[in-house]
């Protein structure tokens, strides 16, 4: 009987001498600050939301959206290399520095980690949390447009020509972009890299090919209706000429455009109106002329030059007004 007992003390000794092993391994690797970081970069591998923002801590308190927060817009991560940053000076005690190399969606870049003891699980296994949550403010403004795109996925800003906030992960990567039927920004990427950091994203959405073919298509109309004003001076129209004698009897004056003006088309401070540029153009007159001293009668013919700009004004989503401006 003793000697069972020898047995079952032995075994104890054992399983205990293992248990503390165990703790020893686990608490340098699984649950010591590079552990703990790296089971962070898991889940944002793995595109797992609940559990980033589980282990992260609590989001900053603010007003920030959380559309940035979901797989569709997370940046895909690899290449991860995790040190852990030992002796650095001024951090206080419990605190341990993390430095991760990583790339995102193609992009290379770094970020430090400050984490700091959080007490024990279980009474044996180390916790730790982040000083500062691994989430970045964007303060994003889309200028001219509400529509714009964040990895490819297409969202509609809530305010227009105003900055919003969103919350998004740290490490990652986020490229911006706005292209609509009519108007197109520049694509701008952010390497998401310093947590607590503030990013300013601008975008600004200018005119594209097809809205300005549709604004000359319109100013080419407007123009080619006014030469077809048989008198003087086309009513509404950006062109006319003065004479010193008179059309001959049974004749009229014809128009034609011999250059359009260019169309150059920005945007104004109200969304959906654009405003075209006023540029120069001829238009060319025809006429019969009699001499109000003689009575004879000889052709006139002269390129006049004129001036005109629009505003273009859209109503609904597809439909444009053009109104010409400083025409008498």
């Amino acid at each position: 009987m003793r000697g069972t007992w020898i047995r079952i003390g032995v075994a104890g000794v054992l399983l205990l001498g293992a248990f503390i092993v165990a703790v020893v391994v686990l608490n340098a690797t699984v649950y010591s600050p590079s552990g703990f970081v790296r089971g962070y970069l898991d889940a944002l591998v793995r595109k797992d939301v609940k559990a980033a923002l589980a282990i992260a801590g609590p989001t900053p308190s603010s007003s920030a959206l959380d559309d940035f927060l979901s797989p569709d817009i997370m940046a895909d991560l690899s290449d991860i290399e995790v040190t852990e940053q030992s002796g650095t000076a001024g951090l206080a005690t419990g605190h341990h520095i993390v430095h991760v190399a990583f790339t995102a969606d193609g992009r290379r870049g770094s970020i430090d980690f400050e984490v700091e003891d959080a007490g024990r699980i279980l009474g044996a296994f180390q916790a730790w949390s982040f000083t500062t949550p691994p989430i970045v403010q964007v303060d994003l403004t889309v200028l001219h447009s509400r529509q714009f795109s964040a990895n490819g996925v297409d969202k509609v800003a809530p305010v227009t020509d105003g900055s919003a906030s969103y919350l998004a992960f740290a490490p990652g990567a986020i490229t911006f972009a706005s292209d609509t039927e009519y108007t197109a920004a520049a694509a701008q990427t952010v390497v998401l890299d310093d947590p607590g950091r503030r990013s300013d994203v601008q975008l600004i959405a200018e005119a594209n090919d097809a809205l300005t073919q549709l604004v000359a298509a319109q100013a080419t109309q407007y123009l080619d209706d006014c030469a077809t004003q048989t008198v003087l001076f086309p009513v509404g129209c950006p062109f006319g000429q003065d004479i010193a004698d008179r059309i001959a009897p049974d004749t009229a004056p014809q128009w034609t455009i011999a250059q359009y003006p260019q169309i150059i088309v920005t945007p104004t401070t109200t969304l959906g109106q654009w405003q075209v540029q006023t540029t120069p153009g001829v238009a060319h007159l025809t006429a019969s002329v009699q001499s109000i001293y003689d009575g004879s009668i000889a052709p006139f013919s002269a390129d006049v030059g004129f001036q005109v700009g629009y505003i273009a004004t859209f109503v609904g989503a597809d439909d444009l007004v053009l109104t010409p401006q400083g025409v008498g």
